[in-house]
């Protein structure tokens, strides 16, 4: 299947200028450098040795990242007040030698040459984005912060349609300049978030727009509404996006596959009855999704995030003590 593109192709980065990478030699940058030659050269081993890596640098991520190791913990305690420390912890030592994981797959999508990623990968339910683009009214394919996401972004143009995805800049800007080249590599476009009007005009294109709205929100209209049983400051956007633009709204969740072999990227149905007219509701069905998404693979959903963080005022579970 075709598609026709959903932008110009000479805007690529929805305006976010490419800068020259010779302006970024002072010393504050080089631990970036540092960071990138190495997630360039061990990128570049074979995949068995990538995964049995991975494994061994997350035990010392484990002992070494003291705060991500807290938080992660919190957030399993929160989320799984029936499962005994010790099944806690296991999974959170595993989800540490994901987040390793995850910077491999990052060097696979930014710098693979030979294919690997083409055979790693396969995308499912393609039956489903290609009835919604009959349409014409523009795909919404509503994800979650999974360790994969950066691989199922950059597995997504292999199915032959032009891909839109929205991005959270870093505060590094050395590092945005290298991420989004690594990424166009791949390409289709990149919308940076605070670009979220960009987002509604591609839909209203009939393009198809990668989203993950599932991390902290405590903007404007946010609502509260459990996660894995815990109270959560969300986002409710996804609510208006589909009633603004008339577009069918997509589940997409990414799976490492336990053997090691490789993805697969799920494309799943459309939700039913969305959007409603209770945007908390449309939030409370996203967010059962992500559950049965994180009960397949538990250890790969972003548990290193302080994603239960509560309004002003309210006890903090992350506040030591």
């Amino acid at each position: 299947m075709t598609a026709t593109a959903t932008v110009p192709i000479e805007d690529p980065t929805c305006g976010i200028a490419l800068q020259p990478l010779s302006g970024f030699l002072a010393p504050r940058w080089w631990p970036t450098w540092i960071g990138y030659g190495l997630m360039r050269t061990i990128g570049a081993l074979p995949w068995p040795a990538l995964s049995a890596l991975s494994r061994a640098l997350g035990v010392v991520a484990w002992y070494a990242a003291r705060r991500d190791r807290r938080i992660t913990l919190v957030n399993l305690r929160l989320a799984y007040p029936g499962k005994s420390e010790s099944e806690r912890r296991l999974i959170a030592r595993q989800h540490f030698q994901s987040l390793i994981y995850s910077l491999f797959e990052t060097a696979l999508v930014w710098f693979d040459r030979r294919g690997r990623l083409e055979r790693l990968t396969r995308v499912e339910g393609l039956e489903h984005l290609r009835a919604a683009q009959a349409k014409g009214k523009g795909v919404l394919l509503l994800g979650a912060h999974f360790t994969t996401n950066e691989i199922a972004a950059g597995a997504l143009p292999q199915t032959g349609l032009a891909f839109d995805v929205m991005y959270k800049r870093s505060a590094n800007e050395l590092l945005n300049q290298l991420a989004l080249r690594g990424r166009l590599r791949r390409g289709g476009r990149l919308i940076p978030s605070e670009k979220f009007v960009e987002m509604l005009k591609v839909l209203k294109r009939n393009g198809i727009v990668l989203y993950a709205p599932d991390q902290h929100f405590d903007g404007d209209g946010f609502v509260t509404v459990p996660l894995f049983g815990v109270p959560a400051m969300s986002n409710p956007g996804t609510t208006f996006v589909a009633r603004a633009t008339g577009c069918t709204v997509l589940p997409f969740f990414p799976e490492r596959l336990a053997d090691g072999s490789g993805y697969r990227m799920r494309i799943l149905a459309p939700i039913e009855g969305f959007p409603s007219r209770d945007g908390a509701a449309d939030v409370a069905v996203y967010h059962g999704l992500i559950e049965a998404a994180v009960r397949t693979a538990p250890a790969q959903y972003l548990w290193s995030y302080k994603r239960f963080r509560p309004p002003a005022g309210e006890s903090n579970p992350y506040r030591r003590g």
